[in-house]
């Protein structure tokens, strides 16, 4: 008799620990799943919600920053092409009912002698924006905006946390002969912008 009681026990136990793994498992797959269908829609800066910036559309066509492309996509990247056949790598990570959507700049290093990986001064003369990296671990943005930062190069990001303006960012950086290409997450909404 006892040893019924222990073996059904065993089973009340193991039968409810199967119930709070399936159930964490739902949880983390509604949580953490990249659902590429999500992507289909129009879609703005959340700082500007009447401005359009995407349209992603189900037929594989999409509108990007007033040009029209086809697109193709996966789990980490969007890839545009135009009608010429040039294509624009996008990459994109869903968050808390929107999406990050990363934008790639390329800046010039303008300040004295080499660059030392990041450290030295940065300048994206298209759009007027800028970066100084110091080897003391502090930055400065556009020339107002400091913080600190630290590089992971095992995944070639930086983190950039600024001391009052914005929450801490994450953005993935390549080095190229004097060149830095920055990846720079935007967070976007769903808008029915026109």
């Amino acid at each position: 008799m006892k040893s019924r009681r222990i073996l059904l026990a065993y089973c009340v136990i193991l039968m409810m620990l199967l119930l709070m793994v399936a159930c964490n498992n739902n949880e983390i797959d509604t949580v953490s799943s990249d659902d590429v269908t999500g992507i289909f829609g129009s879609w703005s800066y959340i700082h500007d919600k009447e401005t359009r910036i995407a349209l992603f559309r189900e037929n594989g066509m999409a509108e990007y920053k007033g040009k029209d492309y086809s697109f193709e996509w996966d789990s980490q990247f969007i890839m545009l092409k135009d009608k010429d056949g040039e294509t624009i790598q996008l990459r994109y990570a869903f968050h808390d009912g929107g999406m990050y959507l990363y934008s790639k700049d390329t800046y010039s290093f303008c300040g004295e002698g080499d660059p030392g990986g990041l450290i030295g001064e940065w300048s994206c003369g298209e759009k007027n924006w800028s970066y100084t990296f110091t080897d003391t671990g502090t930055f400065l943005e556009d020339g107002y905006f400091p913080g600190y930062y630290t590089v992971d190069d095992e995944n070639s990001t930086v983190t950039l946390e600024y001391i009052d303006q914005f929450e801490d960012t994450v953005c993935y950086f390549q080095l190229e002969d004097n060149k830095l290409h920055i990846e720079y997450p935007w967070s976007m909404v769903r808008t029915d912008a026109k």
